[in-house]
């Protein structure tokens, strides 16, 4: 959210010229610095909560506000959230997780994060591609509303986009004593868990630095090999994008050519 709020959000609003003096339906940094500041008092269990608080604000701008520069803001910034996210907290979590996932049986329910609509929704796998290794889902109707076309998509799970639930209280991301809601939350050997801000939630002690150094350790050292065991996950991270410029830029000056 830092990196949202104090860079790409400047850049973004730069980029497409809009006027920030004038009133909009909804104010993007209002709205992203009220998330960080829950944030740092604690008040998520998990990082799929606050996706999904981040991912309503884009919500927001979609059904106040189509077709407009505002919109266009906040579809620009959800891209760019998505991959951060990705990068810095879904894939450093899950690595262990999605080397050794398991096709998902039909009839297992699964939490499917639709991006270009900005929202996630319950769904159950009714068929598998075992070559392929994806499922498809298909959307779980309200009652009442059987008239309506259910939402079917092929899927990897688990993926970014796609992850099954262990039992029902999931599917409004309320339990969090779940192994796949645990993106920010840290069990020390004390049974305390805090935050990513540090804070503690209720009944919980606060780990000690080299205890949660060690327990991110074999993720960061699986996804980023230059990873010596010293370095912050966000120095790690920046490293390894520098490092894959020069081969970006050549992919792309070859395409080019």
């Amino acid at each position: 959210l830092d990196e949202l709020i104090v860079r790409q959000l400047p850049l973004a609003v730069s980029s497409l010229q809009f006027n920030t003096s004038d009133e909009h339906a909804v104010s993007i940094q209002t709205e992203l610095e009220t998330i960080k500041s829950n944030i740092q008092k604690g008040q998520f269990a998990n990082s799929y909560l606050v996706h999904c608080e981040v991912v309503a604000i884009w919500r927001q701008c979609m059904d106040k506000a189509p077709q407009t520069l505002l919109y266009s803001l906040a579809c620009m910034l959800a891209q760019i959230f998505d991959e951060l996210y990705f990068k810095s907290v879904y894939l450093p979590l899950h690595v262990t997780a999605l080397q050794v996932a398991k096709p998902s049986e039909p009839g297992t329910r699964v939490r499917v994060y639709n991006a270009p609509e900005h929202k996630w929704w319950i769904g159950t796998v009714t068929e598998h591609d075992t070559k392929q290794h994806m499922s498809l889902v298909t959307q779980e109707l309200a009652e009442g509303a059987e008239k309506e076309e259910p939402l079917q998509v092929w899927v990897s799970i688990p993926s970014f986009y796609a992850e099954a639930l262990e039992n029902d209280t999931e599917a409004d991301g309320s339990s969090s004593d779940s192994k796949s809601l645990k993106l920010f939350t840290y069990n020390s050997t004390a049974g305390g868990r805090v935050n990513t801000a540090g804070v503690p939630l209720a009944g919980s002690t606060l780990p000690d630095a080299e205890a949660l150094k060690e327990w991110l350790a074999q993720p960061l050292a699986t996804l980023y090999p230059g990873y010596k065991g010293k370095e912050t996950a966000m120095s790690i991270l920046n490293s390894f994008i520098k490092d894959k410029q020069p081969d970006a830029l050549k992919a792309n000056s070859d395409k080019a050519k």
